[in-house]
């Protein structure tokens, strides 16, 4: 019994369709898995083109917060002076400030009264994490307490911390 040619006609045919039917799909998943791919680079490009932006934008308003609150203090400074009877006194960041020597003007900072380390970062122009390592370091040293009662901490000086500062004063008395 040989099968009919029909038959075989039919077989075949459901073979070949079968066949241009996975054919067709694959070259249509292969095409949408690009276009999907594609896609994602896209909005991938226009989030990093974003977040640039953003970070640009952050350094721009540190930047303006910084120079307002050191013309803030350079003014309750000049106040005070003026209130005292003294000249004013200017307050300079400059290369000297660098190392131990920023670590003294931070001591001095102190000395006029508790600071946070926001206000701390926005008188010496550092980032937050300088500022918070050097703040870390000064307290690891004992030159100045930190009270961690309320967030954020509060930074005082210690009378450590003053008697370090107090050899630097007397020089700067002297020569005034």
């Amino acid at each position: 019994m040989l099968p009919d040619i029909e038959t075989v006609l039919t077989i075949t045919l459901a073979y070949i369709l079968g066949l241009i039917s996975i054919f067709i799909f694959n070259r249509l998943k292969s095409a949408s898995n690009d276009a999907a791919s594609h896609l994602v680079a896209e909005y991938s490009r226009r989030l990093r083109e974003y977040e640039d932006m953003l970070v640009d934008l952050k350094i721009r308003l540190d930047t303006l917060e910084i120079r307002n609150s050191a013309s803030d203090v350079m003014l309750s400074v000049s106040q005070e002076a003026s209130d005292a009877g003294h000249k004013p006194r200017t307050i300079r960041k400059s290369r000297e400030q660098e190392g131990s020597g920023m670590a003294d003007y931070v001591l001095r900072l102190l000395q006029e009264g508790p600071k946070t380390s926001r206000q701390i970062e926005s008188v010496i122009g550092r980032s937050r994490e300088h500022t918070a390592r050097l703040m870390k370091k000064l307290f690891e040293m004992g030159y100045v307490s930190r009270d961690m009662t309320s967030k954020p901490y509060t930074y005082t000086i210690t009378d450590a911390g003053k008697t370090i500062l107090s050899p630097q004063v007397a020089s700067v008395n002297s020569s005034a």
